[in-house]
């Protein structure tokens, strides 16, 4: 028996089912058609990103040709010296030619650099980069684009640290030591240690010196640490003297000192002398011991070739040396401050070639004192020498790589380099 009319369902429900099979198939179709594109657009656009930052790359590995054959046309000379801010006006990008399917330019700036702080850390100094832009242009637009910036830099500004802290007993021939016994006396080491030693038993003494209840004073501890040069041995204290001294002779001559550069004999003054200020530091060189006393203020190097005692504390910015091996603390030591370092050491040893005499500190008072380590002060005192001079000294402080500016030994290094974003158009605009 026949249904016509169920035949004709069935019938119309099979072609509906075709149709729609066949609509998903053609759906299925054109989206693997579509992703296919879009795949392969990808994949056109990531060789070409890929293009255009080898092009950047290579830039980037020729920073420093490109460098040195530009450094001529540099728009600010000061870029890269200590304390300069940069400059905001840059010269124009150069075409530097192809590199594969990609064209290359660059371009030189600088910026000033916020790190570390002044206190205690590196002294700011402004920094010198390269860019490099790899490109890829297609019907005159720019389709692909690639930065790399690099920080250019000297591996080595100069000679390593002295080693020394806020108050510095280098040798390891301690003598006696009697710290203040007062909660106003303080030592900081301004993120070091407040008092270094040449070793563990001058440290020892050192720290018998001071009062258990009043070890916190000492901001750094008291930590033993080999020195540097020049403090390492007699002889290179030696040569740093005399280095100093020609120094202090030269600036008496000229007629530039405050108070005066160079004593040929011991000095006692009680007055109110100013050797030099923190924005015209100098060189101050005494052939013998030296007493202060009264408002004696200074800033720069204080070289004393015999004891030293300050009546007070001394109101001084930069390095302190004495060569008698005693520091004396005498009526209590109040008013002013130190801000740089103290460095204790006895050059009269019963060898003088091979060997320190006895260093001390000694103390006649209740103490009223800040002793601070400071980096800015002591650069600034190493800056008044000359080139031997600041060959055989510099201040155990972070300097980090230098800029390409800087004087100083060292091979030129990619510091740092890092793919650019907007290569900084707050400064330089987006051209």
């Amino acid at each position: 028996m026949t249904f016509p009319g169920n035949l004709s369902n069935q019938q119309g429900v099979a072609m509906l089912l075709s149709l729609l099979t066949l609509l998903m198939l053609t759906m299925l179709g054109v989206s693997s058609f579509h992703n296919s594109h879009l795949q392969e657009r990808s994949a056109g656009n990531m060789r070409l990103q890929t293009v255009a930052f080898e092009a950047a790359a290579a830039g980037a590995n020729n920073a420093i040709n490109f460098y040195d054959s530009h450094k001529g046309s540099a728009p600010d000379e000061l870029c890269g010296t200590l304390n300069h801010d940069g400059w905001d006006n840059p010269t124009g990008w150069i075409d530097m030619g192809s590199v594969g399917e990609a064209s290359l330019k660059q371009r030189m700036y600088c910026l000033a650099d916020e790190y570390p702080d002044a206190e205690g850390g590196r002294p700011l100094r402004s920094q010198l980069f390269v860019l490099s832009r790899g490109a890829v242009t297609a019907g005159g637009n720019v389709v692909s684009q690639r930065d790399i910036e690099v920080r250019l830099a000297v591996g080595d500004i100069g000679a390593a640290g002295d080693g020394c802290g806020a108050i510095c007993f280098p040798s390891c021939n301690p003598g006696v030591f009697d710290f203040p016994n007062s909660n106003s006396f303080e030592v900081d080491g301004n993120g070091g240690p407040a008092i270094t030693g040449g070793c563990d038993a001058m440290t020892d003494e050192i720290r018998e010196g001071i009062r258990d209840n009043r070890i916190g004073n000492y901001i750094g501890g008291v930590i033993t640490t080999a020195p540097g040069a020049p403090w390492a041995s007699p002889v290179t204290v030696e040569d740093f003297r005399a280095n100093v001294e020609a120094a202090a002779q030269e600036a008496q001559i000229g007629g530039v000192c405050q108070g005066f550069c160079y004593s040929a004999s011991s000095v006692i003054d009680n007055g109110n002398t100013v050797f030099g200020t923190v924005g015209y530091p100098q060189i101050t060189y005494i052939h013998g011991n030296a007493s202060f006393g009264g408002n004696i203020s200074g800033a720069g190097i204080m070289f004393v070739n015999g004891a030293l005692s300050w009546n007070g504390t001394p109101n001084f910015k930069g390095l302190i040396v004495t060569l008698g091996g005693s520091f004396t603390i005498d009526g209590g030591g109040t008013g002013g401050d130190h801000a740089g370092s103290v460095v204790v050491i006895n050059t009269e040893g019963e060898d003088v070639v091979l060997d320190f005499g006895e260093s001390s500190f000694y103390n006649n008072g209740g103490g009223t004192a800040l002793y601070e380590f400071n980096c800015d002060a002591l650069w600034a005192a190493h800056a008044l020498l000359d080139a031997a001079g600041q060959v055989m000294w510099s201040p155990e402080c972070e300097t980090g790589p230098g800029s390409p500016h800087e004087a100083g030994p060292g091979e030129l290094i990619i510091a740092s380099w890092r793919e650019n974003i907007g290569w900084r158009e707050e400064f330089f605009g987006s051209n």
